[in-house]
């Protein structure tokens, strides 16, 4: 029997949250822009799921807190493939910029998914 030991850094937490994205290529120019979502989150990083490959260098993701609020976080894309499965592209992104906006991007994100989470087995369990 092998083992195959974990490789991340930080413990990843599954999370569906819609946000929009902006690429930027190396000389900070705006290449791209889309909708994509969140399929899990670390301190360090998320994976989205898009359309398309993301091809570039940098990435900047927008989603809205639930009280309103613009929440956005700086990310350097680290891979881009193709699942068969989905159709679609998952693109891993590290967190780049200051600690204190990666926490409360991370914060935000997990609040916005437990909420719509409970608020949808709420729903069930009056359906």
């Amino acid at each position: 029997m092998t083992f195959v030991s974990e490789k991340r850094r930080c413990p990843r937490i599954a999370t569906e949250n819609r946000v929009v994205y902006i690429l930027f290529n190396e000389e900070l120019e705006k290449i791209d822009r889309g909708i994509g979502r969140t399929l899990n989150l670390s301190q360090t990083g998320v994976l989205l799921e898009t359309e398309k490959k993301l091809i570039g260098t940098f990435v900047l993701l927008l989603t809205i807190d639930l009280e309103g609020k613009k929440i956005k976080v700086r990310g350097k894309v680290v891979t881009s493939r193709y699942c068969n499965d989905s159709g679609c592209f998952f693109t891993g992104v590290e967190f780049i910029g200051p600690k204190d906006e990666q926490l409360e991007a991370i914060k935000a994100f997990v609040k916005i998914y437990t909420h719509r989470k409970y608020n949808a087995n709420d729903r069930k369990a009056a359906g």
